[in-house]
């Protein structure tokens, strides 16, 4: 039996040329993409992302920050047998149920791949739900906690009448995320070994630089908080201390041979 499930995130500079299938695919089967189907008035992104953010300055006096989510993006899977009127209806009641105001409805039947062996075609039947994350009545952006994640997996689930997908204590990861998790991990195995200090010292020099060079001024005020109760901390400035008072004794000691030499 097939497996409900939906995942939100940011708005891509991309998604619209993905879901209006603007570009081309290696995963994509040309000859099925006249099945798919879109709903909404389709504006441009950067359009309604700049009038939201015009929103957000009139109601709350502030300018939204970078990484303010405007636009969100969910995408959910469906049946073969689920019609294009139906998929309409759940988006619809979605949006009504849960207070969000949906933009945009993109079904593709075009998606899937070919079994490396049996060359037997796999589709991925799913949808995009373009959706604004703002409350226009007050500019605030929409903010989910775990609770309403999973209200929400349970109404696509019970509204597609399909099995929901197990409940899990585990973040959905992106690949964006998952790259983040393996660099994490590969840190944490040099870290482990005192022969990998040449590959330490590297990764320290990277982020040395990105805090320099990436980071505001806020960011690194914070970084510099949770370092100072880091249980890390104590050690790593009594080795700091350590490593200027050898430098310091080097230098008096150059001095003083320089000293020595002119006499």
């Amino acid at each position: 039996m097939n497996k409900s499930s939906i995942h939100f995130k940011n708005i891509k500079n991309t998604s619209q040329s993905h879901n209006l299938r603007l570009r081309d695919f290696d995963y994509v089967r040309k000859n099925l993409t006249p099945l798919n189907k879109s709903y909404g008035e389709l504006l441009p992104h950067k359009d309604i992302i700049a009038e939201l953010k015009n929103l957000i300055k009139e109601k709350t006096g502030r300018s939204a920050q970078k990484r303010t989510k405007i636009l969100i993006e969910g995408v959910f899977l469906f049946k073969k047998e689920h019609t294009n009127q139906e998929l309409f209806k759940v988006a619809k009641e979605f949006g009504r149920k849960f207070k969000i105001n949906i933009l945009e409805l993109h079904i593709h039947r075009d998606e899937g791949h070919y079994h490396k062996e049996t060359g037997v075609w796999t589709p991925n039947f799913h949808a995009h739900i373009v959706s604004e994350n703002v409350d226009r009545k007050t500019g605030k952006t929409v903010k989910w906690n775990r609770e309403d994640l999973s209200l929400i997996q349970d109404f696509f689930a019970e509204e597609l009448k399909m099995q929901r997908g197990e409940k899990s204590g585990k973040k959905h990861l992106n690949s964006l995320e998952y790259k983040i998790k393996k660099e994490y991990e590969n840190l944490k195995k040099v870290m482990t070994k005192s022969e990998n200090t040449e590959l330490l010292l590297l990764q320290s020099q990277m982020f040395g630089d990105y805090i320099n060079e990436e980071l505001n001024f806020q960011a690194k005020v914070k970084y510099l908080e949770y370092s100072k109760n880091h249980p890390s901390r104590k050690k790593f400035d009594e080795k700091m201390a350590e490593l200027r008072r050898r430098e310091k004794e080097n230098r008096i000691k150059k001095r003083n041979n320089r000293g020595l030499k002119k006499l």
